[in-house]
Parts: C-alpha cells; sequence; structure tokens
C-alpha cells in the first residue's frame, strides 16, 4: 500500500481502542496479502476540556452537545470531495454524546479514520467551529484497522475558545503567515489544536513541538494558561497551535523536543478546518 499524502490536518493523534471480532470478506488486493474488513467505530464527543474552562473562567454557560452532529468520516476522501465514499456516517447527538458508525469496509480507508464535530443546525451563529479529530490513524498504527475501533473521543470547539486562541496569537501575526489571503482568524487559516498530555491524560508545561521542515517552528505558538498571549513552552494546559498560510492542503512531522517517549506524529492543515489532537506518550492512548 503506498500512502503519498496526508489530509485535512490529521494524522497527529489517535484515540483507539479495539474489541470484538474483525469481520472479513474474501476480498484482497491480490498483491500484498491485504485483506477486506469490516469495523464499527464508536465513541463519546467532549467538549475541548481547555474550552471548557475557559467558558467556565469567563462565567459563560457549558456548551450542551446536544443537536450537534459527529460524522465519522475518511479524511482523504472528504478533503478531496468524495463525500460518497468518505462519508461512513452521521449521528446527530443526545445528552450524552455518543456516536457510533457500523460495517465500514477497510477497502474505502486510505490513511485513517476521522469523527468531526459539526453544527447541522440552521439556528444563526453555531457554538461551535467545525473540528475533526482523529480516531484511527493507519501510519502511526502501521496497518489498516482489524478490529472495532471503540471508546473513541471525538471534541466539540466552542467558538469563543476559537476566538480566545485567535486573540492570543493575534490577528496580525495570522495575517502574515496567511500571505495575502485575507485570513486573520485560526479558523480561516486552518490550524491544528494541539495539546500534549502524559500517560494519565493529564497536559504537560515546558514542552515544545520540533517540526519537520524546520521552518515550520515560526507557524507554532503556545498559549499561556490564561490564554492572554503566548509564550516559549507549553503552559499548564499543554496547548500548542500549528496556523496553516490559509490554502490548500500542507502536511508536516513533529516530534516532542527532548522526549522520545512521543513518538514521532504526522499532521496538516488546510484553511477552513480545525485538527484536534492530544500527544501522547507511546502508542496507546489515556483512558
Amino acid at each position: 500500500m503506498k500512502i503519498s499524502l496526508w489530509t485535512l490536518g490529521l494524522l497527529s493523534v489517535v484515540a483507539l481502542g479495539c474489541s470484538g471480532s474483525p469481520g472479513k470478506s474474501d476480498a484482497g488486493d491480490g498483491g500484498d496479502n491485504y485483506e477486506e474488513f469490516f469495523v464499527d467505530v464508536s465513541g463519546k464527543a467532549f467538549v475541548h476540556p481547555v474550552g471548557v474552562q475557559h467558558l467556565a473562567d469567563a462565567g459563560l454557560p457549558a456548551l450542551t452537545l446536544e443537536g450537534l452532529t459527529v460524522r465519522v468520516e475518511e479524511p482523504l476522501k472528504v478533503a478531496t470531495g468524495n463525500l460518497l465514499q468518505g462519508v461512513f456516517g452521521t449521528v446527530v447527538l443526545d445528552g450524552g454524546g455518543e456516536f457510533k458508525a457500523e460495517h465500514i469496509s477497510t477497502e474505502l480507508v486510505n490513511l485513517g479514520i476521522s469523527a468531526g464535530v459539526r453544527d447541522e443546525r440552521d439556528a444563526g451563529v453555531s457554538p461551535i467551529i467545525k473540528s475533526s479529530t482523529v480516531v484511527y490513524d493507519v501510519i502511526l498504527i502501521g496497518e489498516k484497522p482489524r478490529m472495532n475501533v471503540t471508546n473513541t473521543k471525538a471534541y466539540a470547539v466552542p467558538r469563543q475558545l476559537h476566538e480566545a486562541l485567535t486573540a492570543a496569537v493575534t490577528e496580525q501575526t495570522i495575517l502574515s503567515l496567511t500571505e495575502g489571503t485575507n485570513r486573520k482568524t485560526l479558523y480561516e487559516a486552518g490550524f491544528t489544536l494541539g495539546r500534549i498530555v502524559d500517560a494519565s491524560g493529564n497536559p504537560v508545561s515546558g514542552l515544545t513541538v520540533k517540526p519537520i521542515p524546520s521552518e515550520y517552528t515560526s507557524r507554532i505558538f503556545y498559549p499561556k494558561e490564561d490564554l492572554s498571549g503566548t509564550q516559549a513552552s507549553t503552559s499548564a494546559n499543554g496547548l500548542f497551535i500549528y496556523v496553516h498560510n490559509g490554502g490548500d492542503v500542507q502536511t508536516y512531522r513533529y516530534t516532542i523536543n527532548g522526549h522520545p517517549e512521543y513518538k514521532e506524529r504526522r499532521a496538516g492543515a488546510v484553511k477552513d478546518a480545525c485538527l484536534v489532537t492530544e500527544v501522547y506518550p507511546g502508542l496507546t492512548p489515556p483512558p
């Protein structure tokens, strides 16, 4: 299997749990001993933890997920406009936030599976921005899924959090990085909202991201704990932000400086998109 592109700002985090028995057919690729499997993907949507704290600190009401939509999808196909094969299922959330898509053929999985949280209601200004969280990463795991992908997490990003992060990076900085496209918010530019955590899921301060190629260093920012600006490394909230150029898909790799327990990741970004990722040590996501 050849992988030539990682798109939609995806492939930087896996929220993967495996259970159940894999389904399979007699189909194969005939050359690489590839066998088709059919898998279910299930999990739960949450408000991003820094978003929860930001709303509380601002005295704003908590964001409810009820009525929002989770779309389980193949990011490469969706980014290239192939919605017919790229969207595996949509779920309108109730108060519990659970979602599931069933009987997904691994023939349709190129680079991974993601869960995007979006607001499909016609109710004025949405309380969230569209975001996507990778729940299975073919490159990181090293193969397509063979069993059901369970206990995954998808994150909703409150609009107020996006506005605060845009202010922290500053519109002027974003304009300078979007190369004359006049895109001055993080979402318009396209961005990665990353959070570095330990094996228990607690955010880690004092860490920095090493992008490959190195010239992308100027596109990475570390919001202060109170989101009032940025600083030289992660604060107590563990956040980092990668700002795209406001154009088409670009990919990059990155490591965490001085910490080999955090494996090399791949990510990317595209205009009008937000990738949410948690970076944890090893390959097993925190509970």
